[in-house]
């Protein structure tokens, strides 16, 4: 055979080795997470009640605040990306008097979610504290809203 036909041959043996890995990686009956940008992926479980999301909000602002104090900001934005999902879920679980607030809030929180992500991945410090204490300001605004409805 020529070296060409078996370089050929090996390629295609490769490809398809590694097609069927990546294929078998995946555990049997569980959806991948949703890959952000950067590759990297997120996944948040969602409490069944409006009280326990408010619980992991506040524990995931919690993280938020550590890993900005110490400066590990290639952490921010996991624990960012996990308070937005979490909020993004509270429409679904809210009155519906409060649910135009609740989307509200989850698109503020969103935007500085990303605003997180990306002053985190430029290693921008103070623009990164200022945009978890823009976060914190906006997780009092809608806790507070929806206690009012």
């Amino acid at each position: 055979m020529k070296k060409t036909a078996l370089l050929a041959m090996g390629i295609s043996a490769f490809i398809a080795f590694t097609a069927n890995q990546s294929q078998a990686e995946e555990p049997a009956g569980r959806k991948p997470a949703k890959k952000e940008r950067g590759g990297h992926s997120h996944f948040t479980k969602v409490p069944a009640t409006v009280e326990l999301i408010w619980k992991k909000i506040h524990k995931q602002q919690g993280k938020l605040a550590s890993v900005v104090a110490k400066k590990d900001l290639g952490e921010a934005h996991d624990h960012a990306f996990a308070i937005r999902d979490l909020v993004k879920a509270l429409p679904a679980k809210v009155p519906a008097a409060s649910k135009a607030s609740a989307e509200a809030g989850s698109k503020e929180i969103t935007k500085l979610a990303a605003d997180i992500d990306k002053s985190g991945a430029a290693r921008a410090q103070k623009a990164t504290e200022a945009n978890v204490k823009k976060m914190d300001v906006a997780i009092a605004a809608l806790r507070a809203g929806l206690k009012t409805k």
